[in-house]
Formats: structure tokens, sequence, C-alpha cells
């Protein structure tokens, strides 16, 4: 899970390198939003996994 979190949040940072570097649109930064959201997500989802196995 928190590998997968990780990804995310690298995902997030390639979009956000690449949304600065363009004028065009907003949507590149709703995508950086939702990598965010989903490492947010995976990390309260591993935490509650490890604590209903303690």
């Amino acid at each position: 899970m928190k590998s997968i979190a990780c990804s995310a949040v690298a995902q997030a940072g390639l979009v956000a390198t690449t949304a600065s570097l363009d004028d065009e649109a907003a949507w590149p930064l709703l995508q950086v939003a939702g990598w965010l959201t989903t490492a947010a997500d995976l990390m309260v989802e591993a935490g509650l996994r490890e604590a209903a196995l303690a």
C-alpha cells in the first residue's frame, strides 16, 4: 500500500511540473489533486489495515 501511495505522490509531482509549464488548461492541476487524494486515501487504508491486524 505504501509503495503505491509513494507512486501516487511521484505521479502528482510529475503532473505538477508539467502543469507549471502549461498555460492552456487547469485540468493538470486537477490531476495533481486527484493523485494526492489517492495517496492520502491509500495511507489511511494502510493504517486501518495495520490497526485491524494488530
